[in-house]
């Protein structure tokens, strides 16, 4: 039972949840709702994540016992991936999660115009920051914003100065950091294709890297931050209006979610007289779940200045050992913290972290017989698959956890929801299945007139939603009564039973899979349709950005430099503190004539009303992403009259837009991109960097941000249908060393 909070607002205590067993064990510990992910189309596709029939059977656990569960959907679509993409939402409509967290506004669109009843929230990935970010959500359709987690406590004061935000808010409280700035690192995809904003990242951050001022042996993890702990600022989150508390960490073991979520619900139920106390437990149990060093992450000022250990490894977990010998099937090792069977280890070399894996058999290095654990000071013979190298690190990234595989096959598989509109009037009660094109109606007569005590709505509902048949149960159910009408609970549960009955000789088996098929269907037309009515125009031949006259073409200049003749570029990244000035400088530009400006993040349409929209042009580009024709249908919707292509997508994936695009197209055709932009404060915010593999960087100051950039120049074909974009900011015409990116290779 939950404890007093005094005059607290409750708020959703949210867990990761990278399989069945771990949602299980995040709601024993008392997790509210948790949120996971299929196996595509989700920003954390290494971890295992949930079949179908997984989702469906923890959504009916959950629903069963007052939970929620929040599916992600959170990754950039490409146009060839819209078809089965549109089949995973049209399962989610029918599995009916409490809301599916997503990135993709053409994902988000597709939810919003084919299966309305989908909750929609914005994820992290979207990267929204401040008060216009709220608002665009809003209008969006979104019900909940998952903040940018580089928001700083201040300004989250401003966004929501009377603690009533414009939307839901959901905020990280604990787990990993990314240091860079949500939905803009291409860091992992520059190095390899293997994209963070596809759920693929390589964690480049938690490498080492060189500078001039560093150990030309040792390097320095300039991009590796500690951990976020925010248990100390719940109550000022809650104060803020804020309704969900998120725990981060899909990529995370049972043993470690349950420890998290045990930890944060003591505070959270707390009575405010005793919450100092709880917080100092909580703060012992979270002990003992394996994690880098804590810290407030860009919450506060003093918390962002300390967040990056130059000094400490990129990876997570405890360190138990180091690898002194390769042998065939696994290698052998000195122990100086203990190591159980089941536990989950983790090599860590000088340049990078490598992936997990369980212990599954352990031997004593003395007499070669298995043991379940071996204590400090042993050597043993880890078996392992996973390449290793003499010297390398063994971390502890998980111990052995409560088995729950039992309990997970034993889940009941959920019947077939039915939503019911419930009426009682005119001595008749009358029971339509809504949703369907044909009506379904059940109708009974007579009944009496109330005689003691009249049958109420919430009656009725309660009723009919706690039975059902051998096929069907009821799902959302709307009851109403016009009069006052007498039904004793045993009539009413036979009536119950008979429209069961009904319902299960009438109502065809396959009802949901018809409307789901029809959905499809017109989807698939939609795009025939569109793919029809493409025009060819196309914008301006060429675009430059940079020194006036560096460049052919049509002009365009930042915000802080540009004339009215030029194409205004919109600042990416704008905290609530510097909101109202960006507002001014755009509506002095607008007074003074200028006409057309490049939409570089989803805020911004918000600084441009319909009146004014109607009067000038707006254009997306980098790093604004348009991966789809229903990215481009969801920018012409909020103003846009053209867009740049997603500087990610490879050769066929622009061939696949043009097809279907229903707006002017424009690829990123050369320039020194911005791979990386972070807040926090690196020790060479000015200078040339390079990791152990020789790969060659630049970090540049921008305003209160540092970027990140390639030594090499992007330099790719103009395809078929595209205007030219030239970014000339960091680089000039004629650059010796140059990359296509993605653009001859898959984009992953």
């Amino acid at each position: 039972m939950m404890h007093s909070m005094g005059e607290m607002p409750k708020a959703e205590l949210l867990a990761p949840a990278g399989n069945a067993s771990v949602a299980l064990a995040a709601f024993d510990a008392g997790a509210d709702a948790v949120y996971c992910g299929l196996r595509k189309f989700n920003a954390r596709e290494r971890t295992e994540n949930f079949t179908h029939e997984e989702l469906e059977k923890i959504v009916f656990y959950a629903h069963k016992t007052h939970r929620k569960v929040y599916v992600t959907f959170n990754t950039l679509l490409k146009e060839s991936e819209l078809e089965e993409a549109m089949r995973e939402i049209a399962f989610l409509a029918e599995c009916r999660p409490d809301a599916v967290i997503v990135q993709n506004l053409g994902a988000a669109r597709m939810i919003r115009e084919y299966f309305p009843d989908l909750t929609l929230h914005a994820s992290t990935q979207l990267g929204i920051h401040n008060s216009a970010g709220l608002l665009m959500a809003k209008n969006f359709g979104f019900q909940r914003v998952i903040l940018e987690r580089q928001v700083t406590l201040d300004e989250l004061r401003r966004m929501v100065p009377d603690g009533r935000p414009l939307v839901e808010l959901e905020l990280f409280i604990h787990g990993a950091l990314c240091c860079c700035l949500s939905g803009a690192c291409l860091f992992s995809s520059w190095l390899g294709g293997w994209s963070g904003n596809r759920g693929k990242c390589k964690q480049p951050c938690r490498r080492r890297y060189f500078s001039q001022d560093s150990d030309p042996d040792r390097g320095k993890f300039l991009f590796s931050p500690d951990d976020l702990c925010a248990l100390e600022l719940l109550d000022e989150f809650r104060k803020l209006g804020v309704c969900s508390f998120k725990i981060e960490g899909r990529l995370r073991r049972s043993d470690y979610v349950e420890k998290v979520v045990r930890a944060y619900r003591m505070v959270l139920d707390a009575d405010k007289a005793d919450r100092k106390e709880a917080v100092s437990e909580a703060r012992n149990l979270l002990q003992g779940a394996v994690t880098r060093k804590t810290s407030l992450g860009f919450y506060t000022p003093d918390s962002i200045r300390r967040l990056i250990r130059l000094d400490s490894f990129g990876g997570s977990g405890i360190p138990c050992g180091r690898v002194e010998k390769i042998v065939p099937g696994g290698f052998e090792a000195g122990i100086f913290n203990r190591i159980h069977l089941g536990d989950t280890l983790r090599l860590q070399s000088d340049s990078d972290a490598g992936d997990g894996f369980n212990i599954t058999a352990l031997y004593l290095e003395k007499d070669g017989k298995p043991v379940r654990k071996v204590q400090r000071g042993e050597r043993c013979f880890i078996r392992s698959d996973k390449k290793a190298v003499c010297g390398d690190l063994i971390y502890r990234t998980g111990e052995t956890a409560v088995d729950r595989s039992g309990r997970v096959a034993k889940l009941p598989l959920p019947k077939i929801p039915l939503d019911l509109q419930i009426q009682l009037r005119e001595k008749s009660l009358t029971v339509n299945i809504a949703g369907f094109d044909r009506c379904y109606q059940c109708e009974f007569t007579p009944l009496d007139p109330a005689r003691t005590h009249a049958v109420s709505a919430v009656d009725l509902a309660k009723v009919f939603s706690s039975a059902g048949s051998e096929t069907f149960s009821g799902g959302e159910i709307a009851a109403t009564v016009s009069g006052e009408w007498f039904l004793p609970l045993a009539r009413l549960k036979e009536l119950r039973r008979q429209f069961w009955d009904w319902a299960e000789q009438q109502v065809p088996h396959d009802l949901n899979q018809r409307r789901i098929r029809d959905v499809l269907l017109r989807f698939q037309q939609d795009r025939t349709m569109a793919e029809k009515s493409v025009q060819s125009e196309k914008f301006p031949d060429c675009t430059a950005v940079g020194k006036k006259g560096s460049a052919p073409g049509i002009l365009a200049r930042e915000i802080d430099c540009a004339l009215p003749s030029e194409e205004v570029i919109l600042p990416p990244f704008v905290p609530e503190s510097r909101l109202e000035r960006l507002k001014c400088k755009v509506d002095s530009l607008l007074e003074s004539g200028a006409r057309v400006f490049r939409i570089t993040s989803f805020f911004q349409f918000a600084l441009f009303p319909e009146a004014v929209r109607k009067q000038i042009v707006l254009k997306t580009m980098f790093p604004f992403p348009v991966c789809n024709s229903q990215d481009v249908l969801a920018c012409r919707e909020a103003g846009a009259a053209g867009v740049q292509a997603w500087i990610e997508l490879g050769r066929r994936d622009c061939e696949d837009l043009r097809r279907y695009a229903a707006l002017p197209l424009e690829v990123y055709a050369y320039g020194r991109p911005c791979i990386f932009m972070t807040r926090a404060i690196l020790p060479c915010a000015d200078g040339k960097i390079r990791d152990v593999r020789r790969n060659s960087f630049e970090l540049k100051k921008l305003g209160d941000l540092i970027g990140l950039y390639p030594e090499e120049t992007l330099n790719i074909p103009v395809p078929e249908g595209y205007s030219v974009f030239r970014d000339l900011r960091q680089t000039g015409e004629g650059a010796e060393k140059l990359t296509d990116f993605n653009f001859s290779r898959e984009w992953v």
